[in-house]
């Protein structure tokens, strides 16, 4: 059951189109152009309203941009905008139990990796499959199949934790 989007739209404050394969190079353009705009340097002759107004458009856009970055909080976003918003924790059951058993035997690994090629060839392994996720979301969302991209972007929010385990232990 599709719900209205409850904030706001960070592809229209960054002027992008709405899709999961942006060109994040134009997105962090966009981003720098506008952040000279309002540098501090050229505010300080303006009232302190409209320094504080555009103090609160940098903030929210800085944050528009973070979560476009993310390849998992983009493709939640976009559920978001299309009424159907993911849990903050994506279930077992929304990802099917077959990719849960390779997360479960992904973590192992990580947790036993003994030394930094096994953690470089488990981090490898994982940015390919995310990838791969990332190139299946982007067609889910092209075909508006919402119901394939609450599951992938599930799938990708437990590749990423994968991978942040892995970064961890290569600290």
């Amino acid at each position: 059951q599709a719900r209205p989007p409850s904030g706001p739209d960070y592809f229209a404050l960054t002027e992008c189109e709405r899709r999961f394969d942006l060109d994040l190079t134009a997105l962090h353009e966009r981003y720098k152009s506008f952040m000279v705009q309002i540098h501090p340097d050229k505010l300080a002759r303006r009232p302190a309203d409209e320094q504080q107004e555009l103090a609160s458009r940098a903030a929210t856009l800085t944050q528009a941009v973070g979560v476009l970055r993310d390849p998992a909080q983009r493709a939640k976003h976009l559920l978001e905008l299309h009424g159907r918003p993911l849990g903050e924790e994506a279930t077992g059951e929304s990802v099917g139990a077959p990719f849960l058993a390779q997360m479960l035997d992904a973590r192992e690994a990580v947790e036993e990796a003994k030394s930094e090629a096994e953690l470089h060839r488990l981090d490898r392994d994982n940015d390919a499959l995310v990838q791969t996720l990332s190139a299946a979301l982007a067609g889910a969302f092209a075909r508006r199949d919402l119901d394939e991209a609450s599951r992938l972007t599930a799938q990708l929010q437990y590749l990423q934790r994968i991978g942040a385990e892995i970064r961890q232990r290569r600290e």
